[in-house]
């Protein structure tokens, strides 16, 4: 009998390159310096607006008309200067689209509510800014105004004139 070695078994050692001391440290400094710092804290948006100021702001109220002396009743006409440059007794250009009159005795400035006596929803508000010769007519409004109160075709209309003055609401 012949007595044999058993078989040796051959196990891989593992190797090292020489480059993984260098690799350990790198990483390792790498972990330990993201430990180091405190993490930068974001701002939150807040879902609901704080209840001392309001969400959004009030609308300012609008001016509103008031009477600033008393209505008078009478004729009023439309009138259309012809193709000359008119100017208005106040220097202005006069345009026929803007709501403006011309009177004999309501001063210069002064706006005005003009109501139809035959329906009595129907008024405007215009401003003097010419002046007419005196004559039965309470006042002359532009073309624009004469449209907007619906007395174009007509040409003439009863209505109470009565003076305004804007006043803020606030």
């Amino acid at each position: 009998m012949e007595l044999t070695a058993p078989p040796q078994r051959w196990t891989a050692r593992p190797t090292c390159p020489r480059s993984a001391p260098v690799l350990a440290a790198v990483l390792l400094a790498g972990l330990l310096s993201a430990c180091a710092t405190q993490p930068v804290p974001t701002p939150q948006a807040s879902i609901a607006p704080s209840p001392a100021t309001p969400a959004l702001p009030l609308p300012s109220p609008a001016p509103t008309l008031v009477a600033a002396g008393p209505a008078t009743t009478g004729t009023v006409s439309w009138y259309k200067p012809g193709p000359y440059l008119h100017r208005t007794c106040t220097g202005d250009r006069f345009t026929g689209e803007a709501m403006t009159a011309a009177s004999h005795s309501i001063p210069l400035g002064t706006r005005v509510r003009v109501a139809l006596l035959d329906d009595a929803n129907r008024s405007i508000v215009v401003k003097v800014d010419d002046c007419m010769p005196r004559n039965h007519r309470i006042l002359d409004l532009s073309e624009g105004a004469a449209e907007e109160l619906g007395i174009m075709n007509a040409g003439i209309a009863r209505v109470s004139v009565t003076p305004v003055m804007l006043v803020d609401s606030r």
